[in-house]
């Protein structure tokens, strides 16, 4: 998963202390904690043994809220369009819930990606916008 920081977002982080790599790890391997709007939120608890602010501190604990991307895909030959919900490498179970709608299921029963099969008669793509969507195409 590829993991993009706002810079005013590290910026703010690193004068409290807090690294690029230790966010990027918490949103790896760190317990899920409650987050609001649509947002996900993860912690984790680091050595720290420093001062800071006059007070000494055996350990930190770092919370990081974000949002997954989700990425679009239209493969124009065949009329399918893919939203992947989740980026995250997993094995997924496919659901069929109507003749032109299949579910990726992947672990403890979440969707990660949605498949529209005839997706021109189903959805208009140019009003995806802001989202933008890459059309493949593929070789004749």
């Amino acid at each position: 998963m590829k993991v993009i920081i706002d810079p005013h977002t590290l910026e703010r982080a690193e004068e409290r202390g807090t690294t690029e790599d230790e966010i990027i790890d918490v949103i790896q391997t760190g317990l899920p904690i409650a987050a609001k709007y649509d947002r996900q939120g993860k912690a984790k608890i680091f050595p720290y043994r420093k001062k800071r602010q006059n007070k000494y501190y055996e350990q930190k604990k770092i919370e990081v809220y974000y949002v997954i991307k989700m990425n679009i895909s239209y493969n124009d030959k065949n009329d399918l369009l893919y939203i992947r919900l989740d980026d995250k490498k997993q094995a997924v179970i496919n659901r069929r819930v109507s003749d032109d709608v299949v579910l990726d299921m992947g672990e403890k029963d979440r969707i990660v990606g949605i498949e529209i099969v005839n997706a021109s008669r189903r959805v208009s793509l140019d009003k995806l916008f802001p989202v933008q969507y890459e059309a493949r195409h593929a070789a004749p």
